[in-house]
């Protein structure tokens, strides 16, 4: 496990006190991933930690530079996409009350044609600072499960489409 580089200013894994790392392989291609982990107002349809997510400007799907309240965890956050490269990497900064992080996802192609999937948080704030080690395993279990659930629903739109790994 060893975190991506070049994390933005202030959300260096090093430095914050939650860093969470899940990741997951699948025969699936980043092109049958990306549209279904953009597509972030259907996110509480296939993942439990996900509710009520409204993206400024009224789209379905997540955007360089979009903005989105959302709520995970229990709180409400306003999250910023900081990082968006289609099929490859998304990234976004967010904050709720007592909380600060920042989330990236890494869609990496593999020899097989299919993709490794990297999920990485860091976490900042009071309850990072007072309950770290029961944030960090809250958010690794719950990003197992979103990875999981990506996967799912991404085969489901794939096979539909006929485009099935």
């Amino acid at each position: 496990m060893n975190p991506t580089a070049d994390w933005p200013a202030g959300f260096e894994p090093a430095t914050t006190r939650v860093y969470a790392y899940n990741q997951i392989h699948t025969r699936l291609t980043p092109e049958q991933l990306w549209p279904v982990l953009i597509d972030a107002t259907r996110w509480p349809a296939w993942y439990r930690n996900a509710k009520d997510v409204v993206i400024d400007g009224g789209t379905a799907e997540l955007g360089a530079a979009s903005r989105f309240t959302w709520t995970t965890f229990g709180l409400r956050v306003a999250s910023t996409v900081r990082e968006f490269e289609p099929c490859t990497r998304l990234g976004w900064e967010g904050a709720g009350r007592g909380s600060t992080g920042y989330h990236r996802w890494d869609l990496q192609r593999t020899d097989n044609g299919g993709t490794l999937i990297v999920t990485e948080e860091v976490q900042g704030g009071i309850f990072a600072t007072l309950l770290g080690p029961v944030v960090k395993r809250s958010i690794e279990k719950q990003h197992q499960h979103w990875l999981e659930k990506l996967l799912e629903t991404a085969a489901a739109r794939a096979d539909a489409a006929g485009t099935g790994a």
